[in-house]
């Protein structure tokens, strides 16, 4: 029995070239595919998407609508069908509603594949068919047909097909993807999200699966669009339809983050607002274009009624990092672009283009996102003035002038605020450079009393006379530098008790930024620095606010780095300006000692957190670096970093009577941190402490 056949009203080379120019991808030519099925009434659309092979990949696209009687079929194949004429009639969806027009569609499976298989269930019977046009099977100037079939093309899907009491099933095979990475795939079900305004938790839907390795099951999601509202400072909305609006429009947190490197926080917070989008104001200049055309009375277009729906807002940032501290769902890369003001028509996709339209520059247009509906565009009643891909309009065309007239002031605006908040940063960071530099000075000058405080041999009445002479020079271009931090020097051996204090000063919230440690676990930046470490621990010594901090043990002096340090600190510090803990007397360099009293953690053959070693560690090394930093953050305007407890013991017989040791009065971070960090490691130490002192003697 010979099979059915339908063939095309166009030959094979004349839908290939329609195709070409119609679809740029084959994410848009997907999307059509999927707007048929919702044509067809469907509450579900299935996308399939077998990438397991994207050299010969499998796209299925299965809808449960009223499917395709055999007169359907006819005009399945006429290239130029007016779709709308027909739905008026017969169709499951209300024509007002429909998406399609020319009957063009049916061109996406052409572009995307040449051959694909079509199965429908239709109130009238069922029918399978097949299209192959592959060059082996139709030349160029042959008229592809579609062909009856008893076999369809089998896929995960052929049980959830045979479930399905009408609707339309798409199978196409040996369809090209090489060329779209991971990226481009999972990017996939934002981009046909985008493609329509859909209701977010009712019918009609479209679900998306997308195969990647053997064995998988059908997995469908439903398609989300990734807007993300967290980060918009001010949108204007008007939402004819309450199901259209987006799920998560209305649970973003009210405040919003905008990134400001002068500012004490980095960031400046607004309040998100949302106002009224408004179809009332129309630019002048349109308006002048459009007279005779418009009544902004009746809001109506040649007597017909138009009207602006959606939103449109303005974001905080663009940049990728900071925009996710605000709304995880910001992303942008070359598949997705947030940049934009898509204009829906019937609740489809029209153009993506209208942004950069509306003649206005600026940094900040670019940081304008929006999804409007405007089907005036897409009128029955007037000329399809569609471009030829059907992804933009005439520009020449008054509606589409009556459309920028009413986005220009709208989008003006939110551009304004956004210019409101940057003019309002600028002056807080003014006014918090113009704080910090008095905080400086004073730091400044409260350091230049201690240190000259120190040169008995010159008069006070002198010394107050130079003080009041060198403050009042640090005026103007003269900037006193505000960058207080800590330089742990140590030898890699002691790195258990470096650790420890480092650990105890992040503990209190210093930042890893304000101590100079290069042997912190997981730590690089030093490792990265292209510099020699010797120029890099140079410039940190030699800052002006680095406070230092020297290990001393017999590990240090054999050190070639930590002498360098050492010498550093020697030659551009006076001995108040640096600190010191010992592992014993004999291993501190003498141009670090001046012939002062020190305290050795070493006592016999043991180290222990005695009262007293625990108090030099609080008043002698950790509280005196707390206050070094909390200068910086003092100017800086942050939360400073609360000193360390020194203990304060009881008599013997009171801790005998109570049951109490001495560590119970301990600052506890440091205990923790001791038994945490040193304590472990102590007597392994000590073995290889008294073997390199044999060593060396």
């Amino acid at each position: 029995m010979a099979a059915d056949q339908e063939p095309f009203t166009f030959n094979w080379l004349a839908l290939k070239l329609l195709g070409r120019n119609l679809y740029s991808n084959p994410w848009s030519a997907l999307s059509e595919l999927a707007a048929n099925g919702l044509d067809a009434g469907a509450r579900i659309v299935y996308v399939y998407l077998d990438a397991r092979d994207k050299a010969s990949a499998t796209i299925e696209v299965i809808d449960d609508g009223s499917g395709m009687s055999r007169e359907d079929i006819k005009t399945y194949v006429k290239v130029g069908f007016n779709k709308r004429e027909h739905q008026a009639t017969a169709g499951p969806v209300p024509a007002p509603k429909v998406k399609g027009r020319k009957g063009i569609g049916k061109l996406a499976a052409l572009y995307l594949t040449q051959h694909f298989y079509l199965a429908t269930k239709h109130a009238d019977g069922s029918s399978e068919w097949e299209l192959d046009a592959r060059e082996d099977a139709i030349a160029d100037d042959d008229f592809p047909a579609l062909a009856t079939t008893v076999s369809l093309h089998s896929t995960p899907n052929d049980a959830l097909w045979s479930g399905l009491d009408s609707g339309t099933r798409l199978t196409l095979i040996d369809v090209d993807l090489t060329g779209y990475g991971p990226r481009a795939i999972r990017a996939l079900g934002s981009r046909l999200a985008n493609q329509f305004l859909l209701p977010e938790s009712a019918a009609p839907q479209i679900v998306l699966w997308v195969q990647t390795a053997d064995g998988d099951t059908p997995d469908y999601e439903p398609v989300r669009k990734q807007v993300a509202f967290g980060n918009l400072v001010e949108i204007v909305t008007n939402f004819d339809e309450p199901n259209l609006v987006p799920a998560h429009f209305e649970t973003v947190p009210p405040h919003v983050r905008v990134p400001a490197r002068d500012l004490p926080d980095g960031e400046h917070i607004v309040t998100q607002r949302v106002s009224i989008l408004s179809a009332e104001d129309i630019q002048a200049e349109a308006l002048q274009e459009l007279a005779g055309s418009v009544d902004r009375e009746s809001r109506t277009y040649h007597g017909r009624p138009y009207a602006l729906t959606g939103w449109i807002g303005v974001h905080a940032t663009i940049v990728s990092e900071e925009a996710q501290k605000n709304d995880p769902r910001f992303e942008k890369n070359k598949f997705y672009n947030p940049a934009q003001l898509r204009v829906y028509v019937r609740d489809k996709l029209a153009s993506e283009h209208l942004l950069g339209q509306l003649g206005i520059t600026g940094t900040y247009i670019n940081y304008i996102e929006g999804e409007i509906s405007f089907d005036l565009l897409d009128d029955d009643t007037f000329d399809d003035i569609a471009t030829s891909n059907r992804q933009d309009f005439d520009q020449t065309d008054l509606r589409v002038t009556l459309l920028r007239g009413l986005v220009r002031p709208i989008v003006l605006g939110l551009i304004n605020k956004r210019d409101r908040i940057a003019t309002e940063m600028s002056q807080q960071a003014k006014a918090a450079k113009q704080r910090a530099d008095g905080l400086a000075k004073q730091q400044f000058s409260d350091q230049l009393e201690v240190d000259l405080a120190r040169h008995r041999e010159i008069p006070e009445e002198t010394r107050a006379e130079l003080q009041t002479v060198i403050v009042n020079k640090i005026e103007g271009d003269v900037a006193v530098k505000r960058d207080y931090r800590v330089f742990i020097s140590h030898s890699t051996d002691d790195l258990p008790f470096a650790r420890f204090i480092d650990e105890a000063l992040r503990t209190r919230g210093a930042t890893p930024d304000e101590i100079f440690f290069t042997s912190r676990p997981g730590e690089t930046a030093q490792v990265l620095d292209d510099r020699a470490l010797g120029i890099v621990i140079k410039e940190c010594i030699t800052s002006a606010n680095t406070l230092v901090f020297y290990l001393t043990s017999k590990h240090f002096r054999a050190s070639e780095f930590c002498l360098f340090e050492g010498g550093a600190g020697w030659a551009t510090r006076a001995v108040g300006d640096y600190l010191k803990l010992n592992m014993e007397f004999d291993s501190i360099p003498a141009f670090l000692t001046n012939g002062r009293p020190e305290l050795s953690m070493i006592v016999g053959d043991s180290i222990e957190l005695t009262a007293t070693l625990h108090n030099y560690i609080v008043a002698g090394v950790l509280n005196p670096m707390v206050e070094h930093l909390n200068r910086g953050r003092a100017i800086a305007g942050s939360d400073l970093i609360a000193p360390f407890s020194t203990a304060l013991l009881p008599t013997e017989v009171e801790m005998n009577a109570d049951g109490s040791t001495p560590e119970d009065y301990f600052d506890p971070d440091i205990a923790a941190q001791w038994h945490l960090l040193v304590e472990p490691e102590v007597d392994a130490y000590l073995d290889t402490y008294k073997r390199d002192t044999a060593r060396g003697s």
